[in-house]
């Protein structure tokens, strides 16, 4: 498959379950699709891209994009699978079902694990967390 045809494959798919999202995309270099969601307040942006031929979700403020994650990480090892947890995913986010880290240090991100991460702070580190509808 090329990086077009599963571009739009992706996209195609996430538009049907996100409606919300038509008209939020942009094509790059190699036919590579980001599609941008900002938060209600505009504080931070949610990025799903198809680089690679992965799906790839992850955070932004202004221009500057830090944490992302895979979703083989999440299991997938199929394009279907890819896209079924790239959609579970985005649901959790942008419907507060997952809570959203943010670090003085590593900026936003989300974990199983948020423990840990209060836990293991650095001194001085803030660490808050916050649902979609809060950012």
């Amino acid at each position: 498959m090329e990086q077009k045809e599963f571009s739009d494959f992706v996209i195609q798919k996430i538009i049907d379950r996100f409606p919300l999202f038509k008209g939020m995309c942009s094509t790059r270099l190699n036919d590579v699709i980001d599609l941008d969601y900002s938060s209600k307040k505009g504080k931070l942006i949610l990025r799903l891209t198809t680089q690679n031929k992965e799906i790839t979700i992850g955070f932004g403020v202004g221009s500057k994009f830090g944490w992302h994650t895979h979703m083989n990480i999440y299991g997938a090892s199929t394009l279907d699978e890819e896209v079924d947890n790239a959609i579970q995913l985005t649901d959790s986010i942008i419907n507060d079902k997952v809570k959203i880290l943010y670090s003085s240090i590593s900026g936003y991100f989300i974990t199983p694990d948020i423990e840990s991460v209060y836990e293991n702070k650095e001194q001085g580190e803030i660490v808050e967390t916050f649902y979609w509808g809060e950012v």
